[in-house]
């Protein structure tokens, strides 16, 4: 009988242990790190990439010019098998204030259950990326938690994820104007041999795609366009009203009282769950040519992701680009 060890430290574990006696690690949940797969690059005395000066203030910004600075969010990558994401900054924006959060409960061969939450931070807003990753962070903890409990109500966990980013977004803000309050959109799926429940607030998407099913999109986007489709206008004349990609929800502390769609359905066959922000769908609305741009024979998550990605950026990269794909059934590809 092969020894089970812990994946940090290679100490021996019991099959029934939550934690590893040793370090600690929770040998349960699998989870992206705390503040992203990746970190600022440590350099105090770089260079601002914009007017040169060595002024670069704690936030990331030139305090001479302005200018965001490159980090190591830049581009992002993080594997756990069934669940996989990648995040680049794309090739016109100076920083990337996308950010995600996944989580795989349970072993990688066999998990009971896959958390995972994307948020764009708002560009015009102060501190996007830290807002969007503080609101990955705090949602996924209670999402991952909420997949441990057999027959958990993913609905009201969805709810309630989305009330955690919320208040950890609305203490970023500054008490001290002028300033605009950091915000961010939200988009989460928990996805378990039930079913799939998907959560959203803004304009950051979820997707069913499949090559044996009908392939579709699972969010309707909070935005002044869509609203009024929703009361009856044509889709290419709202589409043309002034501000009409303008958000009509979002996360932050201005945002008021915020009320997450939620939603949930039973796959009727293999496919994968896509979460992504606006960097991707701009260029790929729909979810049919989304799913056209899976790798052949089967869905790897970071090879799709990374696929996704990539096509994103060889089309203009305009914007960040952030993209999660999660396997159905959850079945380690490897």
């Amino acid at each position: 009988m092969t020894e089970l060890q812990c994946p940090s430290c290679a100490e021996p574990v019991a099959p029934a242990d939550r934690f590893c006696e040793g370090c600690g690690t929770d040998l349960l949940v699998h989870r992206t790190p705390v503040g992203g797969p990746a970190g600022p690059i440590a350099a105090p005395d770089r260079e601002c990439v914009a007017c040169g000066a060595t002024e670069i203030g704690a936030d990331g910004f030139c305090e001479r010019c302005g200018r965001g600075q490159p980090t190591g969010r830049d581009r992002m990558e993080y594997d756990l098998g069934v669940v996989a994401g990648v995040g680049d900054r794309g090739r016109h924006r100076s920083r990337n204030e996308d950010s995600m959060a996944f989580a795989r409960i349970g072993p990688e061969d066999d998990p009971r259950a896959v958390v995972a939450v994307v948020c764009d931070g708002v560009a015009s807003t102060e501190r996007a990326d830290q807002a969007s990753q503080a609101a990955a962070d705090a949602a996924i903890d209670v999402l991952a938690s909420a997949a441990l409990e057999d027959e958990a109500d993913l609905g009201a966990a969805t709810r309630a994820a989305v009330d955690a980013a919320v208040a950890q977004v609305s203490e970023l803000t500054s008490r001290e104007p002028p300033g605009s309050s950091p915000s961010c959109t939200f988009v989460s799926a928990a996805v378990t041999p039930r079913g799939v429940t998907v959560g959203w607030v803004g304009d950051s998407r979820a997707y069913w795609l499949s090559s044996r099913a009908p392939s579709r999109r699972l969010t309707l986007d909070d935005t002044v366009a869509a609203q009024l489709v929703a009361a009856g206008m044509d889709a290419d004349e709202a589409s043309r009203v002034f501000h009409a990609h303008a958000l009509s929800s979002w996360i932050g502390a201005d945002a008021g009282d915020v009320s997450p769609h939620v939603v949930s359905f039973q796959p009727d066959g293999p496919g994968a769950v896509l979460l992504c922000s606006d960097g991707l769908w701009n260029y790929l609305p729909e979810a049919d040519d989304l799913a056209a741009k899976l790798p052949a024979g089967g869905v790897r998550p970071l090879t799709a992701a990374a696929e996704l990605t990539g096509t994103a950026l060889e089309l203009g990269g305009h914007d960040n680009i952030t993209v999660v794909v999660i396997s159905y059934p959850l079945r380690s590809p490897r």
